[in-house]
């Protein structure tokens, strides 16, 4: 019998995430597993879903607008997992994602302008953290959450958007519009220094073990 694992989901447009992915592997003892479903096989992401324990939807060029195939896709599996209670955690274009498939409003934010750097986050109490924390995350990224879906609540802020995270009010379903996964790799192509990203790292990938220590439980 094939044991449970995290899916990871890749909707990348022209550059996987890999090296963001292994990292992320190294943070629980459950197996993953990877879909790219813009750049290969749209498929997989379904027929993966009934053996999953987990779901991570990473960031994206494209919008949640876009309303392509794979987005389609992409609304089946998480229609799917929403059934399922399967614990689903969006990251950038993944988090705008949840927000926009439970009815929130998503659009851009700064006059269509694509803007990269780091900013500090606040985290409110919530359930996959607990106590309220703060740090500094990478962010790269024109659209953004504008509208929280009625039933999530706003757990995380900072001085350049309201809507940074967000968790369902009773299902294990969280977004985070910084990008918690960060690699380096990832944030070189964003012009961080390693200093400033190293500063990031700890903190994001802190979130990342509290999801995957949920899911463990």
């Amino acid at each position: 019998m094939t044991s449970p694992s995290i899916m990871v989901i890749d909707p990348s447009l022209n550059h996987p995430e890999v090296s963001s992915f292994n990292q992320m592997t190294n943070l629980s003892t459950i197996s993953f597993n990877y879909h790219l479903p813009v750049m290969s096989d749209k498929s997989s992401m379904i027929n993966s879903i009934e053996k999953a324990c987990g779901i991570i939807i990473l960031g994206s060029a494209a919008s949640v607008h876009d309303n392509n195939d794979w987005q389609h896709k992409l609304r089946e599996v998480l229609d799917k997992a929403i059934k399922l209670e399967i614990p689903t955690l969006g990251i950038c274009f993944g988090h705008q994602f949840l927000a926009h498939h439970f009815n929130g409003k998503v659009d851009c934010l700064w006059k269509n302008e694509e803007k990269k750097g780091v900013r500090e986050v606040k985290i409110l109490p919530n359930r996959l953290l607990g106590q309220s924390s703060k740090g500094t995350l990478i962010y790269a990224h024109k659209e953004g959450v504008t509208k929280c879906p009625s039933n999530f609540d706003i757990i995380g802020s900072s001085h350049m958007i309201n809507v940074e995270a967000i968790e369902h009010h009773t299902k294990p379903i969280w977004g985070f519009q910084t990008h918690i996964e960060a690699s380096w790799s990832f944030a070189k192509r964003q012009g961080i220094e390693k200093e400033i990203y190293l500063r990031t790292r700890d903190f994001g990938l802190k979130i990342l073990s509290k999801f995957f220590k949920y899911i463990e439980l």
